[in-house]
């Protein structure tokens, strides 16, 4: 048995970063990741100021270690082809949101906590079950191609995702918010003729909606909010049919962009994302604690899932350092968990609430939504919108409660 202080399932950002944190510190730390590549699996990627301010802390500067990233500097909204509006959103203008490349990332990380003598990272081993000791979870099994593997240690952190091996495990009773809509995810050349610089854009239509981010490899990431469960259709129908769709419906510089991509076979292969929004209803159950995804798993809105998990990594370390590098009974981890909770639920609830407004926008009755928008549009003209949405971005980009790491 391998044995340690804390055992981290999952390998994204916060389970890197709070193992990095605990080696930092003193604490033996075991770090479990499915993937032998980052890239082979999506994780979020858009890093606001919220999680770049997590990342200086530990000591991760993107120019220094030559993580690619690429800066937004203006985003603009369609409908129907036509321009509405501008949204003068300060953050933006600041240049603080960055799409960063996450393989980068995660391997700076890793590689950053793999000086601690006290940190081991398994790299391309799947949890698959959790160990019990007087009912209580002491460790992890863990395997991959050749072997089995057990770990214990005094805390078990499920930090693995939407699809978390210790939620099911463990039962977690779970809270959901119906979220009527999946994303289509697939990435073009960035259409420079189109929109040059470094911008994003929102693109709306009756019943569905674009979203086409600039992207650290030259590219656009553009993600296709469709109605839920309708891909199998789109899937059948191939890939001409619905990018002809969303062609048909798109400014038309963009349209044009596409037709070029689809000619020269230059759009990537697409992959669902369900619009998943949930939270456990208590993120700790017999030891073990959910952080992340894996506690409160968020939708695309907003690109918060990365920087929310970074900031969930540095609550846990201020409670769990201290009692880790001590003999803390269970009941001061079980205290601890309770404290990590309480700390961030204000923040995840907020965030949560808002990611929740706009899918359920996109799909009310399209003829209400051909009222709105003309009127939204005589709105922008006045900037009255540009306020309203900067004070909303402040909040979301920079964080709903302050997260310093403290230990």
């Amino acid at each position: 048995m391998n044995t340690f202080d804390a055992v981290i399932v999952g390998g994204g950002p916060g389970g890197a970063t709070l193992a990095n944190i605990f080696a930092s510190r003193g604490i033996k730390v075991a770090l479990i990741e499915r993937q032998k590549d980052f890239s082979k699996e999506f994780r979020g990627e858009a890093l606001m100021p919220s999680g770049k301010e997590v990342l200086d802390q530990i000591g991760v500067d993107l120019d220094a270690e030559n993580i690619k990233y690429r800066k937004i500097d203006q985003l603009n909204i369609f409908y129907k082809g036509a321009l509405i509006g501008n949204p003068d959103i300060e953050f933006i203008k600041e240049g603080q949101f960055r799409w960063a490349s996450q393989p980068q990332l995660l391997e700076k990380i890793i590689e950053k906590t793999s000086d601690f003598k006290n940190f081991k990272f398994f790299r391309g081993f799947k949890a698959e079950d959790l160990i019990y000791e007087n009912d209580r979870v002491s460790g992890v099994r863990i395997r991959n191609m050749d072997e089995d593997i057990f770990l214990s240690g005094k805390v078990v952190i499920g930090f693995d995702g939407r699809s978390s091996m210790v939620r099911k495990k463990l039962d977690f009773s779970i809270e959901k918010f119906h979220q009527p809509a999946d994303v289509l995810w697939f990435k073009v050349p960035y259409p420079k003729k189109f929109i040059p610089g470094s911008q994003a854009f929102f693109s709306l239509f009756p019943m569905s909606m674009l979203v086409c981010i600039p992207v650290y490899d030259q590219k656009m990431q553009v993600g296709w909010v469709i109605p839920s469960g309708s891909y199998g259709e789109l899937k059948q129908q191939g890939k001409e049919k619905w990018v002809e769709f969303i062609r048909k419906n798109s400014p038309k510089g963009f349209s044009e962009h596409l037709k070029a991509c689809l000619d020269n076979n230059k759009i990537s292969d697409p992959f669902i994302l369900k619009m998943t929004l949930d939270r456990v209803k208590k993120w700790n159950k017999n030891g073990a604690l959910l952080l992340g995804d894996a506690a409160h798993t968020m939708n695309a809105v907003g690109g918060q899932g990365l920087n929310i998990a970074l900031r969930d990594a540095v609550v846990c370390a201020n409670h769990l350092v201290p009692l880790l590098k001590t003999d803390a009974d269970t009941k001061d981890l079980d205290f601890a968990f309770e404290k990590i909770e309480k700390e961030r639920l204000n923040e995840v609830r907020q965030v949560q609430e808002i990611q929740s407004r706009p899918p359920k926008f996109i799909f009310i009755n399209k003829y209400l939504i051909d009222l709105i928008f003309p009127i939204i549009k005589i709105i922008f003209k006045f900037r009255i919108i540009n306020r309203l949405a900067d004070k909303e971005f402040d909040k979301i980009s920079k964080g709903f409660d302050k997260v310093k790491l403290e230990v």
